[in-house]
């Protein structure tokens, strides 16, 4: 079960997320912790130079630094610290990923803005800090026009505080060996904003560019590991990696889930008799069955809710996980497991009905499946999977073409009608 404190303060989009959303928050939380490492690294510099920077200063211009400039970069370097440190210490607490990174790149914008005004504001240099945070966007944020967000921000904040130097509304603070008069010169400081906005647009569109570009070959990459080429299911390692991690996801969250294997009754004879070829074509045609009735989540970004696999030469396997709300009692407990576990023979007879009536190339093809369920049929991956599997070699023995429930040897294919439209 989650840590109190963790359940306390995690703020997920549902009592119980799915797999999917897990992984993602896990690699968001990943590149987040990147980041947060990342900027010890620019702090630590920032100490450095500052503290190169003070020894010079104090060598030729001792009279020229006030206590504004010797207060402001500690008060400033010692907030970045603790707010660092809070964020490294609270950022497995949300789940909200995204709106977490844009209030903390906001915090990082206005930070920079006020190391500008007081060390030159017009004629600063650190205006150059823009384009790290720009390059930190493209990377943590989940769409790619985070970065123009952020880039077009820093360029309005930097006008902003142009302006309102100008005007006098606030007075910049003047540093040594620096131009001061140039913060008063409208030219310089219409030329200094155009140069600011024009360089944050462009490190914008290339961050945002190679950063959709690097996430697209992932994918890209990610699917060839895991797919099955010739069905275009999950393959047989992603099947044992989800099957584990839904167990270990349902155990967290006192859940259940079902898992069918099926296999196609008499493969081996159609392969002899038509050819290896018209076997991966029925192989194909089962799989866009499977696919048209399984359970997906279209909204962005989608991926499947039901994973369909390939798990050897003919034999498939359906994890179906449940996501509802834990139940209060003991016998609500048990009705629920028992509606999940009707729910995959449902499903599982489904398919096999839609099997059956397709006509592959004027062949007809069935096959048989068995269904198992955590925890009513197996406490680990192994038992679960073989008690699925054990079903289907039975529903086979017992004639082929229907599905079986584990341990019960209860034949789904008489089922009524009426009931399977009804849960369908």
């Amino acid at each position: 079960m989650i840590d109190d404190k963790l359940k306390k303060y995690t703020y997920l989009s549902s009592d119980v997320p799915s797999t999917e959303e897990l992984e993602k928050l896990r690699e968001a939380r990943e590149r987040v912790l990147l980041v947060i490492k990342t900027r010890w690294v620019l702090l630590a510099v920032f100490l450095i130079y500052g503290l190169y920077a003070a020894f010079f200063y104090s060598l030729e211009s001792i009279s020229k630094l006030s206590s504004i400039h010797k207060a402001v970069p500690i008060i400033a370097f010692a907030v970045a610290i603790a707010y660092n440190g809070w964020y490294h210490y609270t950022y497995k607490w949300f789940s909200k990923i995204r709106h977490l990174n844009l209030i903390q790149l906001l915090f990082d914008l206005l930070f920079v803005t006020l190391i500008i005004h007081f060390s030159g504001g017009a004629v600063s240099w650190f205006w150059a800090m823009y384009f790290v945070l720009i390059l930190e966007a493209a990377y943590l944020g989940e769409n790619t026009y985070d970065a123009w967000v952020v880039g077009v921000a820093a360029s309005l904040l930097y006008g902003a505080l142009l302006t309102v130097e100008f005007y006098g509304i606030i007075s910049p603070v003047e540093m040594p060996f620096e131009n001061n008069a140039l913060q008063h010169t409208f030219n310089y400081e219409m030329l200094k904003w155009a140069w600011v906005s024009v360089g944050c647009l462009l490190i914008s569109g290339i961050g945002a560019y190679m950063t959709g570009r690097m996430r697209q070959q992932e994918e890209d990459l990610r699917k060839m590991i895991i797919t099955d080429s010739l069905t275009g299911l999950y393959n047989r390692w992603y099947f044992y990696y989800r099957l584990n991690s839904e167990l270990q996801r349902v155990k967290r969250y006192g859940k259940t889930f079902s898992l069918l294997v099926m296999d196609v009754d008499d493969f081996k004879k159609f392969n002899d008799t038509y050819g290896h070829q018209t076997g991966d074509l029925i192989l194909q045609g089962i799989a866009n069955v499977i696919k048209n009735n399984i359970r997906r989540d279209d909204a962005y970004p989608k991926y499947d809710i039901d994973i369909p696999c390939r798990v050897g030469g003919e034999e498939l396997a359906i994890i179906l996980p449940e996501a509802s709300s834990a139940q209060g009692s003991a016998i609500a407990e048990k009705l629920r497991a028992t509606i999940e576990t009707n729910r995959g023979a449902i499903v599982a007879e489904r398919i096999r009905r839609n099997i059956a009536s397709c006509d592959f190339e004027g062949k007809n093809v069935t096959v048989s499946i068995g269904v198992a369920s955590y925890p009513e049929h197996g406490m680990d991956a192994d038992s679960i999977f073989r008690a699925a599997d054990d079903a289907m070699y039975l529903a086979k023995r017992l004639g082929k073409n229907q599905v079986i429930l584990a341990d019960t040897g209860h034949k789904e294919t008489a089922c009524d009608n009426n009931t399977l439209s009804k849960n369908e």
